[in-house]
């Protein structure tokens, strides 16, 4: 106890130097604990971009169906609804069908005024998607599917390309699968931005019950998109719904975007490198700090080692005050760290009127503040700073260790 008491005390012997070494440390420790939420935050952001408005978090289809996708490569939602329904599977929030079909989409009258374009149409269960998926917070203009009969959104780019407003006549044509002519008219309800460029140019979006009867799929659908609760565990429940499921194939989406997937693979890497960069100066700083403070008091050690102090005792005492500044530094800049990744996770920033969002890896980077706080993320730093402080302290230590009291009293 009575080492504790003399390194607080020969920590404020200079206060100045101890409160510009914690003020550093403090500094560093609360910058890496928010770069980090900021990094998880662009993670997350990446996988609920791709998985919680399209893809989902696991893909049930019929085999082969996501690899080559056709029309008639489909199976009865009927009877995998009761199974879906009946699985204990906690993770589970819920599924949503999806049929999708390819037609040519017109808007405008005339032969000068209108336009035609192809689209991938898109068939949803607007009320699961509404609890489940982020798809209709993504509407700009209009309202999203409410059921009704001849309601039809699509994707901002595609409406441009139209040059369709909300309210306008809009005229599908495509084939059935069983090979008659498809020719309906629809209204244009609402329009959908979802951050990609190339899904918003070709997609439209319709009731699913209206689309299989169009298409002569009745109860027919193509995938069964289920999400769940953590996306980091989609690989284990899909390894329960491939045995619950044998007749079709479960996907999860570290398949579906395995470059998000490989970025997962290598982030606590990307972690470990970030907290590298920013603690290497830092521990220069420190390092100096620590040893002019070992080099000042050389002479008060010598005395100390000669009225009878241990070796293992007078390394200890340095060590306990690089420790002390470490640990109280690391405490104080890890508790700001996580209020501020706190602050930006419920109110984030955003610069969506000033920034477009970025398409990578099938998914859409959002510019935005927006930070994740998690505990490795608050941990890893506070446990960095304390094995820096120890490191910084450890060449001043041995060399108290080796210290030969009546060499450096002659020296002195």
């Amino acid at each position: 106890m009575i080492i504790f008491k003399i390194a607080w005390r020969n920590l404020w012997r200079n206060k100045r130097r101890t409160q510009l070494t914690m003020g550093a440390m403090i500094f560093a420790s609360a910058l890496l604990v928010f770069s980090l939420g900021y990094y998880d935050g662009i993670l997350w952001s990446l996988i609920n971009n791709a998985t919680e408005k399209e893809s989902g978090h696991v893909v049930l289809a019929a085999k082969g169906y996501l690899d080559a996708p056709s029309l008639n490569n489909n199976f009865d939602l009927s009877d995998s609804k009761d199974k879906l329904k009946k699985l204990k599977i906690p993770e589970i929030k819920g599924f949503c069908p999806r049929l999708k079909v390819f037609a040519l989409l017109s808007a405008g009258s005339g032969e000068k005024n209108s336009k035609t374009q192809p689209a991938e149409i898109k068939g949803l269960d607007y009320s699961k998607e509404k609890d489940l998926s982020h798809l209709s917070d993504s509407i700009v203009a209009g309202k999203f599917l409410s059921g009704q009969s001849g309601e039809i959104i699509m994707g901002k780019s595609l409406a441009l390309k139209l040059d369709a407003e909300v309210g306008d006549e809009i005229v599908l044509f495509s084939s059935a699968a069983n090979g008659s002519i498809v020719g309906e008219l629809f209204k244009l309800s609402g329009i959908i931005s979802t951050g990609d460029e190339l899904k918003d140019s070709s997609s439209a979006f319709m009731n699913l019950k209206q689309l299989q009867d169009l298409f002569v799929l009745n109860g027919k659908v193509h995938s069964v998109r289920i999400f769940i609760k953590n996306p980091l565990k989609a690989k284990e429940v899909t390894a329960k719904l491939a045995e619950q499921f044998q007749e079709l194939e479960a996907t999860s989406w570290h398949e579906i975007f395995p470059q998000i997937s490989s970025l997962l693979n290598m982030w606590f890497a990307m972690q470990v490198i970030t907290m590298a960069i920013y603690y290497s100066a830092l521990a220069l700083i420190t390092f100096n700090t620590m040893y002019m403070a070992f080099v000042e008091r050389i002479r008060e050690f010598a005395i100390m080692r000669a009225v009878g102090l241990s070796r293992f005792s007078l390394s200890w005492l340095i060590l306990c005050e690089s420790l002390m500044i470490a640990s109280i530094s690391g405490i104080i800049g890890s508790v700001l760290g996580t209020i501020a990744n706190y602050v930006f996770y419920y109110y984030p920033l955003e610069f969506e009127n000033w920034f477009e969002s970025i398409s990578w890896g099938g998914a859409y980077i959002e510019i935005r503040l927006f930070c994740v706080p998690g505990l490795s993320s608050s941990l890893l730093p506070f446990v960095s700073i304390l094995l820096l402080g120890f490191l910084v302290a450890a060449l001043p230590a041995i060399k108290l260790y080796r210290l030969n009291p009546v060499q450096a009293l002659r020296e002195g």
